[in-house]
């Protein structure tokens, strides 16, 4: 039966990247003058659960004295990618201290990996900056010393795995645009997509099971917040019919006990349509769900529907 992850711990970033054979691809990516370079040079440090937001995905890579950052920004700006990667840094260097053994109370001076910081912004670059530096988050005309420079990719040269994992992403938001109410039709979808257009091919070939549970987890958590910002806009809703009545009831200069009705009344239409609309999403949504075999408590969660209501459900199920 298929659970609903409350918080997307995973990205197909993540998942794709943390196998050493995908991470010495990206590797080269940026460093194409390292032709020597094997997956045996290739440390994985990525720090788990740090400055995760399910916006952004972090990546750590080690390869001899270079320390390399990547963060992935999906399709929505965040203007404090320098200081994350600031803060990401600095646990990445502290932990490398405490793993190589190295104390900063003797004489020996400690050497550090050099940091290259990059993120993938996989919307469009429109007139976004190549780089982002910590120094704009400094007051004007400030003349602090510390710098941090976060290199931004937007694409890549064709065909590396860069350029299909950007590509790739493309491709998912153009079928969750195309297939709004169907997740099982978008995930299909991009997968037969990328598949044709040799996108991430090798690896959908391998993981696509995985692949499968991370992109459902990503739709289904997004209509889960969907849903709260639904139930938002309803309260608001509600508020302003109730706003609207009683001021149009007092523009046509009513009695007071008249006025009060109107306004009741109009209110009380108002929410009941919205909130009859909200309910037929819900009941639909709900469908949907019990066709993917999700389990009821996590269909009720989602909804607000009873779980009476749930069960009920299969048999209006055509």
């Amino acid at each position: 039966m298929y659970n609903i992850k409350r918080t997307a711990k995973d990205s197909v970033f993540t998942a794709l990247f943390s196998h050493k054979e995908y991470a010495l691809q990206l590797f080269k990516a940026l460093h194409p003058e390292e032709k020597n370079v094997t997956e045996k040079d290739i440390e994985i440090i990525t720090i788990d659960n740090v400055l995760t937001d399910g916006i952004y995905n972090d990546l750590g890579l080690m390869f001899k004295d270079r320390l390399i950052i990547l963060a992935e920004a999906q399709s929505t700006w965040n203007g404090n990618m320098a200081i994350r990667g600031l803060l990401y840094l600095s646990e990445t260097y502290k932990r490398y201290l405490e793993k190589n053994r190295l104390s900063l109370f003797t004489s020996a001076t400690v050497q550090l990996p050099v940091p290259e910081i990059y993120v993938i912004y996989t919307g469009e670059k429109g007139n976004r900056p190549d780089e982002i530096l910590l120094s704009d988050h400094y007051p004007k005309n400030s003349t602090s010393p510390l710098q941090l420079r976060i290199k931004m990719i937007y694409d890549s040269k064709e065909g590396d795995i860069i350029y299909q994992y950007i590509n790739f992403c493309k491709v998912f938001n153009q079928m969750r645009k195309d297939f709004p109410d169907s997740v099982v039709m978008a995930v299909k979808n991009t997968i037969s997509i990328c598949r044709n257009k040799e996108l991430l091919a090798e690896f959908l070939k391998d993981h696509e099971t995985e692949l499968n549970d991370i992109m459902y987890d990503f739709l289904y958590n997004e209509e889960y917040w969907r849903k709260l910002m639904l139930r938002d806009e309803r309260k608001k809703a509600r508020e302003e019919g109730l706003a609207e009545g009683r001021a149009e009831g007092k523009a046509e200069g009513k009695a007071e006990g008249k006025a009060e009705g109107h306004a009741e009344g109009l209110s009380e239409g108002l929410a009941e349509g919205r909130m009859q609309g909200a309910r037929d999403k819900a009941l639909e949504m709900a469908k949907k769900m019990l066709a993917k075999g999700m389990a009821i408590n996590d269909i009720v969660d989602l909804t607000g529907l009873t779980s009476d209501e749930v069960i009920q459900l299969p048999n209006q199920i055509s």
